[in-house]
């Protein structure tokens, strides 16, 4: 959706980014999305109470938690969308960085709560499990190399992609099942 913003569509220099991110925004793309979103609530709705009581949750405990995390999902996915290409490229080189160096060091920090498998960070209030960051970041940055495959002297990009994922698994395949 990057690409739409900064593409074609002829823009003044001083345009708002807002009605120039509407009008070029794949809007059936988001309202894929929001209608996932919405369907995944509702049906929060109908499992939640049962869970919740079970675990000594309120009622709706799960759907909260869900409008909050979608909420801030939707939030970046929007801001994500505005940014240029090398703004998400750049964001996407860092972020995948430090994910692998925080998935490296899962062995020596990580806890298991004790489900047999360190692949989480327990930060008190909450757990973070890198392997979760990796994946979007990994994606931009194999989509980047692979297009510049593409271009003449460019990178191997195919092969360069294919090496971070066996990397990937590898340290993903450390931990036990």
């Amino acid at each position: 959706m990057t690409e739409m913003v900064y593409g074609s569509v002829p823009q003044g220099r001083g345009d708002p980014i807002l009605p120039k991110w509407w009008r070029t925004i794949d809007k059936w793309s988001l309202g894929a999305v929001l209608l996932l979103f919405g369907i995944g609530l509702l049906l929060g709705f109908a499992a939640s109470p049962p869970l919740a009581e079970r675990n000594g949750f309120q009622p709706f405990h799960y759907v909260e938690r869900q409008i909050l995390f979608g909420s801030v999902a939707m939030g970046v996915m929007v801001v994500m969308s505005m940014m240029t290409p090398n703004s998400v490229r750049r964001i996407a080189v860092v972020g995948f960085g430090v994910a692998m160096v925080a998935l490296m060091l899962l062995p020596l920090f990580g806890t298991d709560f004790g489900k047999g498998a360190t692949r989480w960070y327990s930060l008190g209030f909450g757990s973070i499990q890198p392997s979760e960051f990796v994946k979007p970041f990994f994606v931009v940055l194999s989509a980047w190399m692979i297009a510049a495959a593409n271009d003449v002297a460019g990178p191997p990009g195919r092969a360069y992609s294919l090496l971070l994922a066996l990397i990937i698994v590898g340290y993903l395949a450390l931990q036990p099942d």
